[in-house]
């Protein structure tokens, strides 16, 4: 029994430690950020200028906190390696060797289809959609759109494609483990793509449809490549 406690502990104070240096981690990337806020703002508003020259605020406080979203959200995504690597090194040793080669390889591939995912959004998703919105009530009304709601449309959007472009990441893990495999994913091809239009759907930041298959494609695409990948592993 005081072995049982005694090994809680242990495990207890290992994550103590693993929450204090990524909080620390945290903390010294977001000064770093802080210091580029501006610049990341220039940089992020520019779909946004295309159709309203000037960005606008309505509260005192709505500048200030626009910059420690900033700053916060950059420096989470710089963050996620890090994370990741402390998350490895609290479970890893719990682990079976077929497992820590899973967890390997999904720290390692997520953080690079998470940003490729952030860049498909910045660069295609974000002005097209932008474009579709504000071409309702063109030349009858003119947008006035505020810091804040910019900056949460584009998170938003963001964070979501971000994880969905990590979509061959989960399932080749699951086929890697054997939980499902290639011949599976074949068989549920059709339901697949559907699914990637009701998603691309309910995701998407308009309602026209050439916005919807601009986001299913991707999907499909990344479908596949997960069928590719699962035969590998389960080979």
């Amino acid at each position: 029994m005081e072995e049982k406690d005694l090994s809680i502990i242990e495990h207890l104070e290992e994550l103590r430690k693993r929450i204090i240096y990524c909080s620390v981690f945290f903390i010294c990337i977001s000064f770093f950020s802080y210091f580029f806020s501006s610049k990341i703002l220039s940089f992020i508003v520019k779909p946004l200028k295309k159709y309203q020259e000037t960005i606008v605020f309505f509260r005192p406080v709505e500048p200030f906190f626009s910059i420690l979203k900033i700053t916060f959200f950059v420096s989470g995504i710089i963050s996620i390696p890090f994370f990741l690597y402390q998350v490895y090194l609290f479970i890893g040793p719990g682990l079976t060797e077929r497992e820590r080669k899973v967890i390997k390889m999904i720290f390692i591939f997520f953080p690079f289809l998470f940003l490729l995912g952030m860049f498909f959004s910045y660069y295609v998703i974000i002005p097209f959609g932008l474009k579709v919105l504000f071409s309702f009530g063109k030349g009858i009304m003119q947008p006035l759109i505020s810091i804040t709601n910019y900056l949460n449309f584009l998170f938003i959007f963001l964070l979501i494609m971000g994880l969905i472009f990590n979509l061959p990441v989960f399932i080749s893990s699951l086929a890697y483990i054997g939980i499902i495999n290639s011949r599976f994913l074949k068989e549920k091809r059709k339901f697949a793509i559907v699914g990637s239009f009701i998603l691309s759907a309910i995701i998407t930041p308009t309602t026209d449809i050439f916005t919807q298959i601009l986001i299913a494609i991707p999907l499909i695409f990344l479908y596949e490549i997960s069928i590719f990948l699962s035969k590998i592993f389960n080979n």
